[in-house]
């Protein structure tokens, strides 16, 4: 195969090309980084070259992010060109034309019932959270009125939280 070839052309266009593309946005992210930590080092930060005009300075901490972000992108390019990520690319993407995708509504109805679940189990962690809080300061510290303060406040942030979720839930009735 020869270097620039790419194997089984035409095959998992799709899945090869969002891998691609996901691959140069880490390489870019990356780079990036590795400019603005090199940035602080005293050495890295030396003007080697102006464009002139635009007032761009180039130095050693930008040469060396690009140099990495492009041999990450080269890297990338090479291991989704390998027999074995093609094949499984490919396959991804064969079998993700065969799924059968939920509509609309569905999509909408199965939403909502994960974020109501998860608002609930919020609010049950919450009530389990201030209710052993208080009974711990009352076992151990034997502070009482500091207790019930607590126990005041979140009572009443968890009456507030219970009547916006049935204020939604009953339709605002």
């Amino acid at each position: 195969m020869a270097f620039l070839e790419f194997y089984k052309k035409g095959q998992g266009t799709l899945a090869r090309m969002i891998a691609l593309f996901s691959a140069i946005a880490l390489a870019g992210w990356g780079g990036f980084s590795l400019w603005k930590l090199m940035r602080r080092w005293d050495w890295a930060t030396g003007e080697i070259l102006t464009v002139p005009h635009l007032d761009f300075r180039i130095d050693a901490a930008l040469i060396i992010a690009v140099l990495v972000a492009l041999g990450l992108i080269a890297a990338a390019v090479w291991v989704l060109n390998r027999p074995r990520s093609v094949d499984l690319l490919a396959e991804t993407e064969g079998e993700m034309r065969k799924v059968s995708w939920p509509s609309r509504q569905e999509a909408w109805n199965s939403s909502v019932v994960v974020v109501f679940t998860v608002l609930f189990l919020m609010a049950l962690l919450f009530f389990y959270d201030v209710a052993l809080n208080f009974i711990l300061r009352l076992l151990f510290f034997r502070e009482p009125a500091e207790a019930a303060g607590v126990a005041e406040g979140a009572q009443g942030l968890f009456a507030g939280i219970l009547s916006l979720l049935t204020g939604v839930l009953g339709g605002g009735a």
